[in-house]
């Protein structure tokens, strides 16, 4: 035995750097100890408390209880200074399978690691809160590294009831759950007593499902997705996993490590999972029936729980006929690559969509598909998909990657959903998402997967509509709505938390806190007060559309005040919202996150027409911003009756300013009148001066005419 039953790719390289502190001797003069890549130089941090119970040791790291995606840590219950503990200290902005934590929390199963407790907590290595999960220490160790010391041994005879039989049943357990293991691999099995005589399946939670799985070990359609769109999975899923480690646990050695994942996965699909992986290999002849079960490629005809129990039990098993891949009698090649199935082009289209697009536009292709392959719908599918593609050419619809994702989809309808170098299965593009945005910062192509409903060509693509694909078809119609109202607490950031239960909030204002659960939220904007721009509102989108996943609710009034075009009903939204969740939460005093706030009010103040009682609210808001309390600061400034005295004081001093101004009105009009009159009196007797003169005038000139 002298290689380790699988080489997995577990390195720190892939981690933050500062997870894993060095462990540090007692005096100074000890030696540096060897680090794993991606580590600190040796720091003193103290214990760090979990629920004021767990005392985590950041400088006593267990390497050999590491996974892939988080790192262990020495334990100590305060409660109980006997019981034997360590913890996974997870990767930041790595979504971890919250509603399983919680579930096995409260449920233990048997045969799977205990989950004692877990909390987001500071970890001084990060600088930052991360997600922290507590499980009881398995003290036998690993199962691979038992078998590679030959401290133990197991063959074809223990494997039954020693291996599958317990694994088998923890498994079949968890399936009634509605959960799925997703992380079976030999160095993820563990002997929970110093005997080594139990073996339990090891941690699971901390990150997506099957995102720590090496291709290997993942089910074919799964495998070639990446690592973090492989989806939730069912037990099928897992029972194919369990297949593959009884496999390299028996002959104790992987046979096809030297194969790249490339090659191994277009070996897989061309000549079927079980002869690529078995096909060479040495296996027992009474394991050979249950491993060609498990290991079918075909997920309706794969081995389920009975038919592991059947065999267990020495019962009638269904025995699997021997099928092959469909693949052609002829080759297509692509890119210098000879492929044999339709399955395999795809994948290989996939991953070049330039010269996909040029070679699907060839009459070589079409001939391939339709007599090499005797596909002549899905050829005729493709031709209509590529007209289609030039119909619409000035839009989404006329790309090259809507084509092939298109294309993709009619050759493989059952591998993962292909677009823009993204490759997930449908119920893993939630944590996909979360891998591009946060990790990757490339959330673009993730959004027009929604946006321009790629998976719909994915789904249309099936040759039966099973009820498992009508609940995921639904999730993502769901998914689609979000992303297409524009307001606060929907868009790509709602659709972000939706799809991912166990992910933190990313807003900036609160991201290094590490906030899984909406309990959190307003103690860490508290807490950033003291460190961001509080000129600007506290509820960013991801504020906004973290509260609209998690709180459980109703708060539309308050998301369509925060809509509104106007400042005072804006804030006025805001400050509702979180004087709600304070009261409904039942969360202390928050005294930065109420002076932040605080300060944004003068739209609303300025709302209020009485000039005596903007000046009251100016004067009493301090006062209540030092209480720390929301509920009573929007009480306040949004106090009904004071509104309404305000509307009503408003509306009396219109209507008294409306009687003056008529009043002034009819005053001037009335001046104006007596002054035309007196002008026209005036002229009046002018004339008449004017006539009795012009008479006289006339009478003198008579007389003394006459005279």
């Amino acid at each position: 035995m002298a290689e380790l039953p699988l080489e997995t790719e577990e390195t720190a390289s892939d981690l933050p750097e500062g997870l894993i502190p060095p462990e540090i001797g007692d005096d100074g003069d000890a030696e540096p100890v060897e680090t794993l890549q991606g580590q600190v130089a040796p720091a003193s941090y103290g214990p760090v408390v979990l629920r004021e119970r767990y005392l985590i040791d950041p400088g006593k790291p267990i390497v050999e209880l590491d996974t892939p995606s988080a790192k262990a840590y020495v334990v100590e219950d305060g409660r109980d200074l006997s019981s034997q503990l360590y913890g996974l200290v997870c990767t930041p902005g790595l979504p971890v399978r919250l509603n399983d934590i919680k579930a096995l929390k409260i449920g233990h199963i048997d045969n799977i690691l205990p989950i004692i407790d877990w909390d987001s907590i500071y970890w001084p290595a990060l600088g930052q809160k991360t997600v922290v999960v507590v499980f009881v220490r398995p003290l036998g160790g690993r199962v691979t590294d038992k078998l590679a010391q030959k401290e133990i041994k197991i063959n074809e005879y223990d494997m039954p009831q020693r291996v599958i039989a317990p694994l088998a049943d923890a498994l079949e357990k968890l399936s009634n759950m509605d959960q799925a293991y997703r992380a079976i691999r030999p160095d993820n099995l563990l002997f929970l007593d110093e005997r080594m005589e139990e073996i339990v399946l090891g941690p699971h939670v901390t990150a997506p499902a099957g995102y720590d799985q090496p291709v290997l070990l993942e089910p074919l359609d799964r495998a070639m997705a990446q690592s973090a769109g492989r989806g939730i999975g069912d037990a099928r899923d897992d029972i194919y996993a369990l297949g593959v480690t009884i496999v390299l646990l028996l002959l104790g050695y992987n046979p096809v490590a030297k194969m790249k994942d490339d090659e191994l996965l277009k070996a897989r699909l061309e000549h079927g999972s079980y002869m690529t992986i078995c096909g060479s290999a040495r296996i027992p002849m009474q394991l050979i029936e249950p491993l060609r079960g498990m290991l079918a490629d075909d997920a309706s005809e794969r081995w389920d729980f009975n038919e592991i129990s059947n065999w267990l039990t020495g019962q009638k098993i269904n025995h699997l006929k021997k099928r092959l891949p469909d693949r052609s009698e002829t080759y297509f090649k692509f890119r210098s690559m000879k492929h044999y199935s339709a399955q395999s082009l795809a994948w290989h289209f996939a991953k070049h969509p330039n010269d996909a697009v040029m070679a699907i536009n060839t009459e070589e292709f079409q001939i391939w598909m339709t007599r090499g392959l005797d596909e002549p719908e899905k050829a005729e599918a493709i031709y209509s998909a590529v007209h289609a593609v030039k119909f619409n050419a000035d839009s989404y619809q006329g790309t090259d990657d809507y084509l092939v994702a298109q294309a993709t989809a009619i050759m493989d309808p059952h591998g993962p959903i292909r677009y823009k170098g993204l490759a997930f299965m449908p119920d893993g593009y939630g944590a996909m998402l979360a891998s591009e945005w946060i990790r990757n910062s490339n959330q673009q192509p993730a959004g027009e997967v929604l946006s321009h409903d790629i998976c719909a060509l994915w789904y249309d693509a099936q040759p039966k509509m099973t009820k498992e694909l009508l609940d995921s078809q639904m999730v993502i119609n769901q998914l689609r709505s979000v992303l297409a109202i524009r307001d606060p607490g929907y868009g790509l950031e709602r659709v972000l938390y939706e799809g991912n239960p166990g992910i933190s909030c990313q807003s900036p204002y609160v991201a290094k806190d590490g906030v899984v659960l909406i309990e959190h939220l307003l103690p860490a904007l508290d807490n950033a007060a003291n460190s961001v721009d509080t000129s600007v509102q506290p509820v960013d989108g991801h504020v906004a559309a973290f509260v609209a996943a998690r709180f459980d609710e109703d708060i539309q009034p308050h998301l369509k005040a925060m809509a509104s075009g106007k400042a005072d009903t804006s804030i006025l939204g805001t400050l509702s919202l979180l004087a709600f969740m304070q009261s409904t939460l039942r969360t202390p005093d928050v005294l930065g996150l109420s002076s932040w706030i605080g300060g944004l009010l003068g739209p609303a103040i300025n709302a209020y027409h009485n000039r005596q009682t903007r000046e009251e609210l100016e004067r009493d808001i301090p006062r209540l911003v030092r209480k720390g309390s929301l509920p009573e600061l929007v009480n306040l400034i949004n106090d009904p009756a004071k509104r309404q005295e305000d509307k009503e004081g408003f509306t009396a001093c219109c209507a008294e300013w409306l009687d003056a101004e008529v009043e002034i009105r009819d005053i001037e009009d009335a001046g104006e009148e007596r002054l035309n009159k007196a002008e026209q009196s005036g002229q009046q007797a002018a004339a008449m001066i004017s006539i009795f003169i012009a008479l006289t005038v006339i009478t003198v000139l008579i007389i003394a005419e006459i005279l």
